[in-house]
């Protein structure tokens, strides 16, 4: 089920695919922006757990650029810590993510964007969360959804975003998951009702105009 599919013939083709202008054009005017940054954590990108992504190694270093370069746009990056114990989500995958495991910290090569972090123990970063409160007292229109993994806490988060009344960019380079083919679902179902789908690079070019 895990492969290595995060190549950039593979976001290229899904660009081309799940990419709508007509749909960009109608977001770019809502400028007021934060980026989340969903469960970037050691649990699912360091090498040493069974949770590991094999495509980290792509990932991780095109958002660690695109952090920086929202940083320095001035954009807010609000971070997402998920752990799960004795619920729901212990019970259909079998297994706890205890709060206080160091796995379960977020990934180093994060940590200097990580000024806010919220907790959250479910796929939607909103439920039982301040994230709206955040979003609304920073006056944000558009949120662009990135982190860990695209067809779980991802989508549901940007689902969620979405009947929230924010407006939803979701890169297609901008998260992670297991393979391609829910990478690819995920960005099937979104571009369709819920969010615009461009390059991390299309949206830096859109957050540096004027």
């Amino acid at each position: 089920m895990k492969e290595d599919y995060f190549t950039e013939d593979f976001i290229l083709e899904m660009r081309e695919r799940y990419f709508r202008q007509r749909k960009w054009e109608k977001i770019r005017p809502f400028k007021r922006v934060a980026v989340l940054a969903i469960d970037l954590q050691r649990h699912f990108l360091s090498e040493k757990s069974k949770a590991y992504l094999p495509s980290t190694r792509r990932f991780v270093p095109r958002l660690v650029e695109f952090y920086g370069e929202a940083s320095r746009l001035g954009v807010p990056i609000i971070f997402t810590r998920h752990y799960h114990e004795k619920d729901i989500m212990a019970h259909w995958w079998g297994d706890e993510m205890k709060r206080d495991d160091p796995m379960n910290e977020l990934l180093g090569e994060f940590r200097p964007f990580a000024e806010t972090v919220i907790e959250k123990s479910t796929y939607n970063a909103f439920y039982g969360t301040e994230l709206e409160g955040i979003l609304r007292k920073l006056h944000v229109e558009t949120i662009i959804v990135t982190g860990v993994m695209t067809h779980l806490c991802c989508e549901t988060t940007a689902r969620e975003a979405f009947v929230r009344g924010f407006k939803v960019v979701f890169p297609v380079d901008g998260t992670l998951t297991q393979n391609r083919f829910f990478h690819e679902a995920t960005l099937r179902n979104l571009s369709h009702g819920f969010a615009v789908t461009p390059l991390l690079s299309e949206v830096l070019e859109w957050l540096s105009s004027e």
